[in-house]
């Protein structure tokens, strides 16, 4: 397997996990070479994330590339594979600045309410669903 392979590899694991929380996390397939940068894109939180998967560590450079790739973003973070862990299951480590690590913190401090964002095309489905039963009710009404 070469390095790039590797690293996709890597970045399909960091994905896996994401989509726990964010069904909507993609990797960027040749980032870097458009518009879109980064490794992979968490859209539910606006985060663009860079993926590393090596032996030696070099956070100052990494760090420098995922903000660089971020564009801008306060919302970037870097997955990294600890060292002594194995490629093929890996104890994988993210970075991400202390004022979004804070922001994180604020919302996981926010009462929880049972409203969530929808997602595409299930207002629709909800508003099809609505109308469906009011039609049977017609049916049934005296």
């Amino acid at each position: 397997m070469n390095t790039r392979q590797k690293g996709r590899a890597f970045v399909k694991k960091v994905i896996e996990r994401l989509k726990e929380i964010d069904s909507g996390t993609y990797e960027i397939v040749g980032s870097g070479a458009g518009k879109e940068k980064g490794d992979l894109r968490a859209p539910l939180f606006d985060m663009v994330g860079e993926g590393k998967d090596q032996k030696q560590l070099a956070m100052r450079e990494w760090t420098r590339q995922s903000e660089k790739e971020g564009l801008g973003y306060n919302k970037t973070f870097l997955a990294w594979r600890h060292p002594d862990s194995p490629s093929a299951n890996p104890d994988i480590r993210i970075d991400i600045s202390i004022e979004f690590f804070i922001e994180l913190l604020k919302k996981s401090k926010e009462p929880k309410t049972a409203e969530r964002q929808l997602q595409s095309g299930e207002k629709w489905k909800i508003q099809r669903l609505v109308q469906s039963a009011k039609e049977v009710m017609k049916l049934y009404d005296p």
